[in-house]
Parts: structure tokens; sequence; C-alpha cells
């Protein structure tokens, strides 16, 4: 049997962060552990991202410089061959004409698409939005009538060792012995520099984690020298264990969100970009985490007050840590595989 081969187009900067590629990857190395083979094409991609894709086993295709969206069909379709079945797009500037190109580039192709914002036409035959509050109906009027929709945390893009973790059952009782800093893998406005010097003085181990596309790693290493109970980890790959080992974490209402419900971890929440507001507002809602701010206002102290707050009411973390828990299982990536192989079963029986 043929192994069949999916293209993901993906980026990550610090203007974009490092979410997209992330969960990209997820879906990916699900994939190769199927025995599909796997692509990643990217305009933007921090060198540490690319070998970490690398060494599973994931090709990976740089776009030109200065080359426009609307030429990526074609180049891709050039770089990675026609034998395609599946291309998964997780990028807001991949419209109605990318998908439709794409389509034609590789003779019909399963098209993926993942998204968070619900607000463009979507010819494809599968669209991800594993976002709190996302439903089917946002997406009634953009994709085809055929198209499957998986909308909501239940399809989060979680690899397996959180599942695995949760499984395990940590009882969280409130009490905060250990501390977690990630607010994105880039963080250009370093809120994470922040929050090391809020929490610096509370007496309880940190463990802070930045991504490839973190700018500011150099001054990092230098608060964090004036905080020894601070412990940096760069680009990791063990942030199930950090999430399941930490009593509280202060990060943003990103797709790291469903990575620490899936745990039960509660959270204080830095809203760092306009689509993460209504996430931030629904974990709250939901009793998950609480909010405090936008980046551009929220301060080391304000971070510290919230944390504190937090850790003197452990009734109320531990109400925060079942709201949590019950957002999301972790088993969304299984649940995504199983709507990919039931598309590609009729694509394949209607051949």
């Amino acid at each position: 049997m043929t192994m069949r081969h999916a293209v993901f187009r993906a980026d990550a900067s610090v203007a974009v962060g490092t979410g997209h590629v992330v969960r990209s990857h997820t879906l990916a190395r699900a994939l190769l552990a199927r025995s599909w083979r796997v692509t990643f094409v990217a305009r933007d991609l921090p060198a540490e991202l690319a070998e970490t894709l690398g060494a599973d086993g994931i090709a990976v295709l740089h776009l030109p410089p200065g080359s426009s969206i609307a030429s990526e069909p074609e180049a891709m379709s050039t770089r990675t061959g026609p034998e395609v079945a599946l291309v998964v797009g997780d990028h807001y500037g991949l419209d109605a004409e990318w998908f439709a190109a794409v389509r034609h580039q590789t003779g019909g192709a399963a098209l993926l698409a993942i998204d968070d914002l619900g607000d463009r036409p979507l010819p494809v035959d599968l669209v991800l939005n594993q976002n709190l509050g996302a439903t089917s109906s946002i997406y009634a009027a953009l994709v085809p009538g055929s198209s499957r929709i998986m909308a909501g945390p239940s399809y989060a893009l979680l690899r397996p060792e959180f599942a695995a973790l949760r499984a395990r059952g940590r009882a969280r009782d409130g009490r905060v012995e250990r501390l977690l800093v990630f607010v994105s893998g880039a963080d250009g406005p370093d809120v994470t520099a922040r929050a090391v010097e809020g929490l610096g003085g509370l007496g309880r181990p940190i463990d802070v984690v930045v991504g490839a596309a973190y700018p500011h790693l150099a001054s990092l290493r230098a608060v964090v020298a004036r905080h020894p109970a601070a412990t940096i980890h760069v680009n990791t790959g063990d942030m199930a264990t950090l999430m399941d080992s930490a009593d509280l974490a202060v990060g943003a209402p990103s797709s790291a969100s469903w990575e620490r419900c899936a745990l039960g971890l509660p959270a204080v929440l830095v809203t760092m970009a306009d689509n993460q507001a209504d996430t931030a507002r629904l974990l709250v809602e939901a009793g998950a985490a609480e909010r405090i701010g936008w980046h551009t206002t929220v301060t080391a102290s304000d971070i510290e007050r919230a944390v504190r707050r937090l850790c003197a009411n452990p009734g109320r973390l531990k109400a925060m840590s079942m709201a949590a828990a019950g957002v999301t299982d972790g088993l969304g990536t299984e649940r995504v595989l199983a709507e990919i192989e039931s598309v590609m079963a009729e694509k394949e029986e209607a051949r």
C-alpha cells in the first residue's frame, strides 16, 4: 500500500506566535504514527522549530521570501509532488482561492482548515475550530454542506502524554507548591519577564517556558538570575510534565489553554491578541481561569497580586481545577484523526 502523504501549511514567528505550528505538529505526529509521510511548508519558521520537525522525520520546505500567498499552491505542488492525500492549512491568510487552487493542484486531496476565526469562506472537507464556544453554526454559511465541522475543545489537538497524565488522576487540593509561567512561544511584549519579576519573591519554584521564536532570552536569563527559584525551559518537549507538576499557571488564553485544562491546571490569564479575548472570557465564565487584563497594561505587580490572592484561597483554586478539567479530556487528536480517516475512506470509495 502506498504511504499517504500529508502536507501542512503553517508559520511561526514573533508576530504570529508558535501556536499554529505546535498544534499542527501534534496532528502531524499522530499521522506519522499511522504510517503517513508528512511535509511542512512554511514562510516563517525559526531554525529550532524546523529542527524539531526534522527530528520527527517531517520534511520542511521553505517558501521563497517575498512570494505571495496566491503563488503558494503551485509552488507547493511543484516541490511536494502530485501524490498528496491531505493538505492541512493552519494560517489566517489562507482563503477560499488558496484552498480551491490547492485542490486543483493536488488533483482532489482532502483539505482540512484549522481555524480560530470563522471569518471567511473555506471550501474544505474538514474544518477544525478547537476553541471554547466554537460551534458548527459558525461555519454553516462558510463551508460546503458536505464539510465536516469539528468544533470545541473536545477536538483540541493535544499530544498523547496529556491524556496519559490526566488518566493518572492527580488530585489538586488547592495548595500551590509550584508555579508555571508560559505565555507564548514567541511573547514579543515579554510578559514572561514581568511574570518572573512578580512571582520571584513568593518562595515557590517557578518553571518558565519560552519557545523557539522568543526574542528576549538573554534578558530573561538576567531576570531569572535574580530569582533562583525560577528555571528556564526553552522549546521544551516536556510541557505535559511541567503542567502536571504545577499547581497554578500564568499564561495566555491561547491553544495552550486546552493543555492546561486537560490536566486541570488553573491559570491567571494575560490576553495577548484580539482573537484571544473571547477565549479568555469563556474560560473565566467556565470557572477555569482568572484574567487580569491585556499585555499592554498588565504589570509584574498585577501578576503577583493575582497569584497571591489565589494562593491564599485553596478552595477557589480547587474549584478552578475541577472546572478546567471539565473543559476537555485531552483526546481531541484521536477524534480529529477519526474524522480524517472517514473522509479519506469516502474519497477512496468514490474513486
